[in-house]
């Protein structure tokens, strides 16, 4: 089926970032049959979005979990951050690069955010 962008009557999670869908909220929603299972997958527009411009898709045959997502968006997180040191500086920071692993997702998501819209 089809996604489509519905305003959302009451609260959800979003299944790829875990975070709130807030009533009142516009969000994606599609539905899926897994081995005679159906399901409905709902996403903040957002992560939906961030998703395809990271490509996630592509490597996701059988599907984008959000262990997937949450897994690319953080190593993407890193990357960025470490893409801001010249090669020698790295060794430098290495205790703070380290430090920088145990931000929290919703932090991470969307400082990847910010950047994929530049």
């Amino acid at each position: 089926m089809q996604p489509s962008e519905i305003k959302a009557k009451k609260e959800h999670r979003c299944d790829f970032c875990a975070e709130k869908i807030l009533k009142g909220d516009k969000y994606i929603k599609s539905t899926h049959k897994d081995v005679g299972y159906l399901y409905d997958w709902k996403t903040h527009d957002y992560c939906a979005e961030l998703a395809s411009k990271m490509n996630m898709y592509d490597d996701a045959d059988e599907g984008l979990t959000q262990d997937m997502f949450m897994e690319n968006v953080s190593d993407a997180y890193y990357c960025l951050l470490t893409d801001r040191f010249a090669r020698d500086e790295c060794e430098k920071y290495s205790d703070i690069l380290k430090q920088l692993r145990y931000v929290g997702f919703r932090e991470k998501l969307h400082y990847v955010i910010l950047h994929y819209k530049k």
